[in-house]
This record gives C-alpha cells, structure tokens and sequence, in this order.
C-alpha cells in the first residue's frame, strides 16, 4: 500500500504520542501491573482496526529462552525460501522500528508516523471505554499486525511479549506454533514451578495447530504435551538432538582467516531431511537448540503443504542477523555484547565465552534490572571475571543503581568498581583492557541497545 504524500503526525510526534502509554517493559511495578493484563483492550482494538491479524499466516513464538533468536531464524528463512516474512520482536535494542520489519528491513520512520495516525482513532476510543488504557506494548502489537496486513505479508513471524494466554499477540490464529525452552522467569506474575510456566505458555496452542517444540524440562513438556494433545495440536522436534554434555561440544566452531569465531557449524535431522553443517553466525549451545528449534518450525510449514527448500534453510542460517547475542563489535580488544539477564542465559553467556573466545582478562560491564537475580547472576560472573564494572542503563526506572551491584557483588567477584554512567563505563573498560583481553557488556538488552550507539552500530 503506497504511503500518504502527507500525514498528521511526524515520526517524533507518533513516538511521542506513543511514549504516553504504560510500558510494562520499563514498569518498575512490572510484577504487579501483570494484573491489568487481559485480550479485551487488543480485540477491541483490532476490531474498529477491521482485524488485521485475520489476514495473516502467522508463526507464533512464546518460551522464556531464546524466542527472539529463534524468530529471528525462522524468518530469515522463510525470506530466503521467496516469501515475504513480518516479524514482530521486543523489546528492541535501538530504535522502535526494530520491532516490526518486512524481509529483515525496519519499518521506514514515515511508516511509524502513517500508522500511529491510522491507529489513533482506535487507540483513544478503547483507550475511553470500559476495559482501560491501552498498553505500549498493545500498540505496537496493532501497529505490526496492521502493517503486515496492508503489506500484504506471506507469513508473520510474531514473538509473544511476556507469558502467552494473556498476551496481546495471543488472538492470531497460527498456521505454526512455537515453544522455546522454558525457564524460571517472571514468576510472580507466570507462577513458580516449571508446570505454572508451560501452562501459560501452552495457551498459544490452538486446535489442530502443530507446534514446534524445543526440549523441555520433564515438568514443562508435560504440560504442553497435555494442552497439545487435547487441542488435537500434533508436535514436531528434530531427531537426535544432543543434549548438552560439558565434556563435548556439540558443534564446531568457524573461524575466518584471522582466527575470529564468526558462526558455529552443526546437523540437525528432521523426519523428512537431513541438514549436514548448518552455519549460524550466532554463538553458545543455547543458538543450537534455538537452531533445532527453528527447524521443526519449518518442518510444520512444510507439512502443511508450504514449499520450503534445503538451500533456503541453509541460507536463511548462514545470513541471520540478531543483534545483541554474543556480538562482537571489537576484536582487538574483543568487545562483545550480550543481552544475558537470568542465571540460565548469564551461564549460557560465559560458557560461549570460554569454548569460542582466546583472551588473558575477561572484563565485565554489567547492567541490572530490579526483578532480576542479582546474587545468582553474580555468582555466575564471579567464576570468569577478572574484573567487573557495574553500571546502570539512563531513563529506566526498573534499572538497579550501580552502587547496589557493586554491595552485592563486593564479596563474590575478584575486583568489582561501579561507573553509572554507561558511556564512561565502556571507556573505563577499554582503558584497562590489554589487547589480549576481553570485555563483555551484559546483564540487560537495554544495556546492549546503549552499548550498540556507543559503538555507532546503529541498523543503517
């Protein structure tokens, strides 16, 4: 659909606009706010929006670990395959524009600005009614389903936000669902127990939708199991796939001519192909399972009639982009960036380091959120640290203060200093560094979004 020559609103003023509804993402009550959550405000909204999302192929993407990547793959090749793909993430790192994109291209700043001025009318006739305001995240939501909609998108690759049966993605209808490995994560608001987890995730399942499942804690894959085989939801995994021995590394890393790891290298066995040395420019055992798991996403498409071919596979692998996992952004010294923000994904993070990384220090430039575990994730650190920075994102009132870091942290890591400011702790990190080492910015994707500027790494 061509744009307006005009519209009401710039791409400022759309943002602006936008910025006057509550972000659960930056909430510092996100917990408790989890009760204002319900699919009211979205269906009424995409209602006056003459639902966009029921003319959408859609993918849908809920688990606690690694939902983003895996999205991010399954796009990629499905764009390789010849289709034009949506996908839908959060939160995003620099710019909103991130989190709604066509073939791997962010929605032009005009486009933003044209849509938030479409949506408006909706948004304050909801926002008036019975059910409450609109959320930040439920704008974006109808913006990206809208867009797909007028773009008239081959498939939509859509990330649940937070959960799953009460998220504002959860009223698609999918030709494919998708189950990343589940965590402990958000258990205030998701439940406590592995069971808890599954059943909020497993509500995106709808009947006779198959589901790609990645593997499961025991707990977990009961749950699901359960909810799939009463919804007649048929569930596809790869075969063979290799759990996890410290002792043996599942795939092999490659290197270019310098010595730098630029992908890791491994098969994957489905019931219908075989994919020998699959190349994805993304790091840890954590990216192979989130691999795996985008292959039995494609094997759902393929047994649904849609045409997906091995050379798209291995393309749509090799030329993924997904910013602020293990990027490296400097080699000498090695600066990589990482959004690890739990003990599973902070342990995933410095396993990666050690299989794919030579270096003498390892620095540390870590970022906190409140709802986080702060003692855990320190302890992980400690064991590889030489040295730790603590430091906190700018205008996030969920972030931890700097100081309280360094408090905790003062008895578990070898040498721990605090630089609020993230800019200056980025500088401080390379001043100490020796070219031999190695600094890693982490603990928060916000962080990551900060650093990315810093190093002038925007998308453009």
């Amino acid at each position: 659909m061509p744009l307006p020559i005009t519209s009401k609103l710039d791409y400022k003023s759309a943002l602006t606009y936008i910025g006057q509804f509550i972000d659960y993402e930056r909430s510092p009550d996100f917990a408790r706010q989890a009760r204002f959550y319900n699919l009211n405000r979205i269906s009424q909204l995409l209602d006056l929006l003459g639902n966009p999302h029921d003319r959408l192929k859609v993918i849908h993407v809920a688990g606690s670990k690694g939902k983003g990547s895996t999205a991010a793959i399954i796009a990629s090749v499905l764009t390789h395959a010849g289709y034009k793909t949506g996908l839908f993430t959060s939160p995003h790192l620099i710019t909103p524009r991130e989190r709604c994109r066509i073939d791997n291209e962010l929605i032009a700043e005009a486009e933003v600005a044209y849509y938030i001025d479409k949506l408006k009318p909706a948004i304050e006739a909801v926002s008036a009614s019975e059910f409450g305001r609109v959320s930040f995240f439920e704008i974006y939501t109808a913006l990206a389903f809208t867009y797909f909609a007028d773009k008239a998108t081959d498939f939509a690759v859509i990330e649940v936000g937070l959960g799953g049966r009460l998220d504002a993605t959860n009223v698609v209808s999918p030709v494919t669902t998708v189950i990343t490995q589940i965590g402990l994560e958000h258990t205030t608001i998701l439940g406590e127990t592995y069971a808890q987890i599954a059943g909020e995730k497993a509500e995106i399942i709808k009947q006779g939708c198959p589901v790609a499942l990645a593997p499961q804690h025991a707990e977990a894959r009961a749950v699901i199991e359960k909810v799939a085989v009463e919804r007649n939801a048929p569930i596809v995994q790869v075969k063979n796939f290799i759990e996890r021995d410290p002792e043996v590394s599942v795939s092999q890393s490659v290197r270019n001519s310098k010595g730098i790891p630029i992908a890791q290298q491994f098969d994957v066995e489905t019931e219908s192909e075989s994919y020998s040395q699959l190349k994805l420019p993304l790091f840890g055992h954590h990216q192979y399972v989130n691999g795996t798991t985008a292959i039995a996403a494609i094997e759902c498409l393929k047994q649904e009639g849609y045409k997906v071919s091995k050379d798209s596979v291995y393309a749509g692998f090799k030329h993924v982009q997904w910013h602020g996992r293990i990027q490296r952004v400097m080699s000498v010294p090695v600066v990589i960036l990482d959004g690890a923000h739990s003990p599973v994904s902070m342990e995933a993070l410095c396993r990666a380091i050690r299989e794919y990384f030579c270096y003498t220090k390892a620095i540390f430039i870590v970022s906190i959120m409140k709802d986080k575990d702060l003692t855990e994730i320190g302890e992980i650190v400690s064991k590889i640290a030489d040295s730790v920075i603590a430091t906190q994102v700018s205008n996030n009132p969920r972030v931890l203060p700097a100081e309280a870091i360094q408090d905790a942290w003062s008895g578990i890591c070898k040498q721990i200093t605090n630089c609020p400011n993230t800019k200056e702790a980025i500088t401080t990190g390379l001043s100490a560094a020796s070219p031999t080492d190695l600094i890693c910015v982490t603990g928060s994707l916000y962080l990551v979004g900060e650093a990315l500027k810093h190093f002038n790494l925007e998308y453009e």
